[in-house]
């Protein structure tokens, strides 16, 4: 059991979602927003949200804030792995103005064809993640994933596919608009990410064009337009000189998002079927169906699942979406978990040690319970099967007392001494000459005349030498002889025509095993 925090470091806003990842699965325990001045320090504003709510987190999950994160697509024509690993920096090198050594990047796999893989890779400034980093740290937050603010709603596509409301192997885009950037993940909704992207622009823009068209300050203008702004025509002079200015700001949006998709079309070779909407500035009243109408799609806010409506309420839920799903993707499993994290070479998340050590407590309890129920498991086999083997002893005394008169518990000895094998009987062959003389005697076939000339009989071979009327009755006499259990085999010698006589002279060598160990003893006739 582990609660995990989503932090949205937003510009406008400082947003978390504490989530409780369970062998069940997850639940809300808590949400928070924190507002944040337009140049109001992010360490400010984290000593506030912190202060306000000491939930003491396992793990702290957060996205890159700000403009600064670039985002590139590459296809490579391979699929191996470590292939990719080695063959990106170069790819990632030609597309910078400056040298590789001055970024961090990683990459997220979105798509893997039978001789190719297309990836999605964020980069940023080495000095732009070191500060993020220190500022976290001096408040006491050491986050275990860095992530890109688009491909954090991976998670909500795996594992909320119903929130979207496409049909099976459609794609989705989730424009989320904050204040300072937008962020676009086109995915298919239960499969993964598909495409992602961020560039500038958002609600801050829409308020300077507010405070531009009626000369007013910055401050008065957000405060206008989160209280009346709208796009909905019909309301006035002012509010359709307002809604001008408005519809002017998000031409670059709009102008940005179209090509976005356009560009994710167009590596699916399949349009995307529908356009959900978060972020702060999401809920500007009108911009739902602006958007949509715009760009031709079906559109809709986006709503979290219902395992946080109780927590979230549902007109936060979609500025609180991106918190959501950064608190999703540090609860997920490591094999379905987005792998995009920034945290890597010397910023490599270091705090295992420190979860761990947390938890030694918990841990020792539970290896001392689990030691315990061990022992006691030990015992109670030990005792179960020392009294079934004083029952077998008891039952092989009161045999051996009845059979050979003495009480034996020992089971080999017993076995033995039942078999004769110690008594002096031991030394008398199971088979003997006259036993073999008595089987082959019984075994000639009536039909068939034949007078012995000659017989060896030896525990483990018989020699036959006679006379018979034909070689097919010499055949018939082998067969016979074959039918005893211990005449393994039998062979059939020299075979010739007796002088001055019909009669045939036949020699037959027989193979004696009974598998039975027996003494060596012969005798001849």
């Amino acid at each position: 059991m582990a609660r995990v925090l989503g932090l949205d470091l937003g510009s406008h806003s400082l947003k978390g979602v504490l989530l409780e990842a369970t062998g069940r699965g997850t639940s809300v325990l808590d949400y928070a927003e924190t507002p944040r001045a337009d140049e109001a320090p992010l360490d400010e504003t984290l000593a506030v949200f912190l202060a306000e709510n000491p939930w003491s987190p396992d793990q702290v999950v957060v996205a890159l804030p700000g403009p600064s994160l670039a985002t590139h697509s590459f296809t490579l024509p391979f699929t191996d792995p470590k292939r990719i690993a080695a063959t990106l920096p170069f790819e990632v090198e030609g597309e910078l103005p400056f040298e590789l050594s001055q970024v961090m990047f990683d990459h997220q796999v979105t798509r893997r064809r039978a001789n190719a893989t297309d990836l999605v890779v964020g980069l940023v400034r080495r000095e732009e993640l070191a500060e993020l980093l220190k500022t976290l740290s001096t408040r006491g937050l050491d986050p275990r994933v860095v992530t890109h603010p688009a491909i954090a709603y991976q998670a909500l596509f795996l594992t909320a596919p119903e929130r979207f409301e496409v049909a099976p192997g459609a794609t989705v885009a989730v424009l989320d608009i904050g204040h300072r950037r937008t962020s676009v993940a086109v995915g298919r909704p239960a499969e993964g990410l598909v495409f992602a992207r961020t560039f500038p622009g958002g609600g801050r823009d829409l308020s300077r064009a507010l405070a531009t068209e009626f000369k007013v300050p910055l401050a008065e203008a957000e405060a206008w337009k989160e209280r009346d702004g709208s796009l909905i025509p019909g309301a006035g002079a002012e509010h359709e000189r307002a809604r001008v200015a408005l519809l002017r700001a998000l031409g670059p949006i709009l102008r940005e998002s179209r090509a976005t998709l356009k560009a994710a079309s167009g590596r699916e070779h399949l349009p995307v079927a529908r356009l959900i909407l978060a972020g702060g500035t999401s809920q500007l009243p009108g911009l739902v169906e602006h958007l949509g109408a715009e760009l031709g799609l079906p559109a809709d806010l986006l709503l979290l699942p219902a395992a946080a409506a109780g927590t979230i309420p549902p007109e936060v839920q979609p500025r609180a979406a991106e918190a959501y799903a950064l608190a999703l993707r540090g609860a997920m499993s490591s094999a379905r978990a987005p792998r995009f994290n920034l945290r890597q070479g010397e910023f490599a998340f270091r705090g295992h040690v420190d979860y761990l050590r947390d938890r030694l407590i918990r841990v020792a309890a539970f290896a001392g319970v689990l030691a315990l129920l061990l022992c006691v498991f030990n015992v109670s086999r030990a005792i179960l099967l020392g009294r079934r083997e004083a029952a077998v002893d008891a039952r092989l005394c009161a045999v051996t007392q009845r059979i050979l008169g003495t009480c034996e518990k020992d089971y080999n000895r017993a076995l033995n001494m039942l078999r004769g094998q110690t008594s002096p009987a031991a030394a008398v062959p199971n088979l003997s000459a006259t036993r073999l003389l008595a089987e082959v005697a019984q075994r000639v076939p009536p039909e068939v005349t034949v007078t012995f000339s000659q017989m060896v009989f030896d525990l483990d071979r018989l020699q036959l030498r006679g006379e018979t009327d034909s070689t097919r009755s010499i055949d018939k006499l082998a067969a016979a002889l074959k039918g005893y259990r211990c005449f393994r085999e039998v062979k059939e010698g020299k075979v010739e025509r007796a002088r001055d006589s019909s009669r045939v002279q036949f020699q037959l060598d027989v193979q004696v095993d009974c598998g039975d160990a027996v003494a060596s003893a012969g005798s001849g006739t």
